[in-house]
């Protein structure tokens, strides 16, 4: 009896995995990793591209890296490298960082069609929406960090009271990190729209809770953004909270 108990567990255990598609036993699995690999690859072929035009235009790109510290009224001239290979490190890193934000039009549709198959209710058409969506608002959100960290730089150094050195490398681990903190974060609005048709989230939340959501919002804000000043606090929290109304009318069911 364990033997037939044993082997009736082992059939239905099959059958689940085979009705959810997941099938270790044969060429299935070995099937989709090669897939995967493949697209990996292709990604980091495309960002190798980028790489390489990024890099031998890196004059542009440095003078677009450091208009944040031009607004905010200081020099390139005041930036130095502490080690000899501190400039050779932060140009490939500066090159790398804007090569993948570059790239991430192409890399988010060649990994996005990966996992299609695991949104089964999705349509083709909604399906490259969601991507549109999420590739425009990771630009937007780049787009306001740009903006704001003139304001962050100059209320940071606002607290020195004697004379200070800019450290290369700080400088622009400050300006990549904040603005992938900011294109993540203005993945928001999408997700919670992707919640709510789903039905993991009620609309009724929102709707309902509209204050409690701003302040929400606005303590997030204070978390995500590099300086405590209204002004770069305000200029985060208000494009945000707006996309988050404008998902939530969108979400109306038809």
């Amino acid at each position: 009896s364990n033997k037939k108990s044993h082997r009736w567990w082992n059939n239905r255990t099959k059958m689940d995995l085979v009705r959810r598609g997941i099938i270790l036993n044969n060429k299935n699995f070995f099937e989709h990793f090669k897939e995967l690999n493949y697209r990996i690859i292709s990604s980091l072929l495309i960002v190798t591209i980028f790489f390489t035009i990024v890099y031998t235009n890196y004059s542009s790109i440095y003078e677009l890296l450091t208009t944040p510290l031009l607004n905010a009224g200081y020099t390139t001239d005041e930036l130095f490298a502490f080690t000899i290979y501190e400039g050779f490190q932060v140009k490939v890193l500066n090159t790398f960082f804007v090569s993948v934000a570059l790239s991430l039009p192409i890399v988010i549709f060649i990994i996005g069609y990966f996992f299609k198959p695991a949104f089964e209710k999705l349509t083709h058409k909604l399906f490259i929406l969601y991507l549109l969506v999420f590739i425009t608002l990771f630009y937007l959100g780049i787009f306001a960090a740009y903006k704001t960290l003139p304001i962050g730089i100059n209320f940071l150094l606002s607290f020195n009271e004697s004379d200070f050195i800019l450290r290369t490398q700080n400088y622009f681990q400050l300006i990549s990190r904040i603005s992938i903190l900011f294109g993540i974060s203005f993945q928001t609005p999408l997700l919670i729209y992707f919640l709510i048709k789903r039905g993991i989230i009620s609309r009724k939340v929102f709707t309902n809770n509209r204050k409690e959501i701003f302040v929400g919002v606005l303590v997030f804000s204070a978390i995500i953004t590099p300086t405590g000043d209204p002004v770069t606090l305000f200029i985060f929290t208000i494009p945000l909270y707006v996309l988050i109304e404008l998902v939530v009318y969108l979400s109306k069911s038809k």
